[in-house]
């Protein structure tokens, strides 16, 4: 039995590399967990991605060294973050070491190194709603169009004032009902807070914001209440999408025609890319919102791989 591993630092091969399970360790390893492989004259972590039972001829079992053990047993990327480290891996044709990067920051590898990060206890959230969420009429209507899950993926093409941050606040309110997950992303960081301060008024102040000027010590947090479930809702920049979420219900991504979703230094992905897969094979809502959506989105919104929806009028306007 082989797996294929994702080193989480410096690695040869763009595509992982290939270790041998001991004995011991079959029954306990599955894509996903954590282990320590020996690379070079030393060892380095690594996230298992693909079982392998049978080695092609381009590998000699001899040479392959075995697995040295696992970090945790219950600290592992799920399925789909390895199928997403893959994709993008893959898409872009991005050195793998490179993207595992964007799921475990530099701190949080530093912190399973020296098995700190197991000491770290997730916060207790609780949400309670302090306003009512008023809707119009036709915000009504493309709430409960997203809702009913006849589609998986939506344009939300909405003027400036015209109230789309009031269906974001019924989406959240549904998953918190059924205690999900969701992520809003939000190009800037001033965006961010803004839009955290309209939520924080209806759900209290229990909401994550993830953009680069959070601390590393915050951003660590942050990851464990967010693996853990804890943690319901979470805005933020682009880096908030790799965050290991475990019941994620909804993702939204607000002015999504925004420039800043595109990375253009290693590893470059598009954020809408990488949410549409997460999306696909998660089956998790997608809702693209923008008053100047993209001429791609809007086309496939006329193809059919969106279900368009219009706000054409300021909200509250009489």
């Amino acid at each position: 039995m082989y797996y294929r591993v994702f080193p989480l630092t410096r690695s040869f091969d763009e595509y992982g590399l290939v270790y041998s399970v001991p004995e011991d360790l079959k029954s306990k390893i599955h894509t996903g967990i954590l282990v320590e492989v020996p690379f070079q004259k030393s060892t380095q972590l690594a996230v298992c991605y693909e079982e392998i039972w049978e080695l092609d001829e381009s590998y000699d079992a001899s040479a392959i060294k075995e697995i040295v053990q696992i970090i945790d047993v219950n600290f592992n990327l799920s399925e789909l973050q390895c199928e997403i480290i893959a994709f993008i891996a893959r898409y872009y044709i991005v050195a793998i070491h490179n993207v595992v990067s964007l799921f475990f920051p530099t701190n949080l590898i530093e912190k399973i190194k020296k098995e700190t990060i197991f000491k770290v206890n997730p916060k207790q959230y609780s949400y309670t709603r302090e306003n009512t969420i008023s809707l119009s009429e036709k915000q009504a209507e493309i709430y409960k169009s997203i809702s009913n899950g006849a589609s998986l993926r939506h344009l939300l093409y909405g003027v400036t004032g015209s109230g789309k941050t009031q269906i974001y606040m019924k989406l959240i309110e549904d998953n918190l009902k059924t205690g999900k997950q969701t992520l809003l992303l939000i190009p800037e960081i001033i965006l961010t807070s803004q839009i955290s301060e309209r939520i924080m008024e209806v759900f209290g102040t229990q909401v994550i914001s993830l953009h680069s000027g959070v601390s590393a010590a915050k951003k660590t947090q942050f990851w464990i209440d967010i693996y853990s479930g804890n943690a319901k809702i979470v805005i933020g920049t682009r880096s908030a999408l790799f965050y290991p979420y475990s019941n994620l219900g909804t993702i939204i991504m607000d002015e999504e025609h925004d420039q800043s979703y595109i990375s253009d230094s290693a590893p470059r992905y598009s954020t809408k890319d990488v949410a549409e897969k997460i999306s696909s094979i998660g089956h998790i809502p997608l809702v693209l919102a923008s008053g100047t959506p993209t001429a791609t989105s809007f086309y496939k919104s006329l193809q059919g791989e969106y279900s368009l929806h219009q706000l054409l009028e300021v909200y509250g306007k009489k």
